[in-house]
């Protein structure tokens, strides 16, 4: 048997890995012979995953919990949103020359799916998994326009983080923002995250739920919204037909 990890990190992976290979529920001890681990260190830490809802308790043993598949089934709608938009937002960049990005809304921030774009994009300090407060960037201001209304309620109640001196600083301004996204169907921003950036973003559907946002990103003086915005709209719009009209999830990216 080899040596049992020392850090908590190293045996809740291991443990979990346990529960990968299994099919059937397993008892403490089941998990501790094939882990390695103490079964008195085994069981403290399968009742702390079970209160994280990573485990579930049954009364023959311990399987793995709905948390894990509801975090598998984001991956998997994620990457399947890169797969099927990759193409779409090339060809935007081929159209614009400028940097495209690909993002979705997570609590507080955005997460960027993807990112295309010449010498410029590596000026810029986003990047493919990183995060933006979502009030400062066009995608996320699209994605919250576009968000129930509890979720707005909530991010407004965290306070606003700003990231340079023109980004939006009090809920008045964000709401005033998200009122004219939604009447316009595009999002706008001129340094609100990065001094000098301007972008231009549009929400991409996946039936009546907005799922993620693209944008068009540039210098400010090469970045006119009313040129773009055509172009992001329809990126958008062609995304969302895309996500619609696909047969079968797509295999991760």
């Amino acid at each position: 048997m080899s040596e049992a990890p020392s850090s908590m990190v190293d045996r809740v992976v291991l443990i979990l890995s346990v529960f990968e290979r299994s099919s059937e529920a397993l008892t403490a001890g089941q998990v501790s012979v094939r882990s390695g681990i103490p079964r008195s260190s085994v069981q403290r830490i399968l009742q702390q995953l079970v209160s994280a809802r990573w485990l579930k308790r049954y009364d023959d043993g311990y399987a793995l919990g709905l948390r894990m598949f509801e975090i598998g089934s984001l991956v998997a709608h994620r990457s399947r949103i890169t797969s099927v938009a990759r193409p779409i937002i090339h060809e935007l960049r081929e159209r614009t020359g400028h940097v495209v990005h690909l993002a979705v809304l997570d609590q507080q921030d955005v997460v960027y799916l993807d990112k295309v774009g010449g010498a410029f994009a590596d000026t810029l300090p986003s990047r493919v998994g990183g995060r933006f407060p979502a009030h400062c960037t066009a995608v996320g201001k699209a994605l919250l326009a576009y968000s129930p209304q509890a979720t707005v309620n909530e991010y407004l109640a965290t306070g606003l983080r700003r990231r340079t001196l023109a980004s939006l600083a009090t809920p008045a301004a964000l709401e005033a923002a998200i009122a004219a996204i939604r009447g316009a169907g595009y999002a706008a921003e001129r340094g609100e995250a990065v001094p000098g950036v301007a972008c231009v973003a549009a929400p991409i559907r996946s039936f009546d739920e907005v799922v993620a946002a693209v944008s068009v990103c540039g210098p400010c003086d090469q970045v006119r919204a009313q040129d773009l915005r055509p172009l992001v709209m329809w990126t958008a719009a062609e995304i969302s037909r895309s996500l619609m009209t696909a047969p079968a999830p797509l295999a991760l990216a």
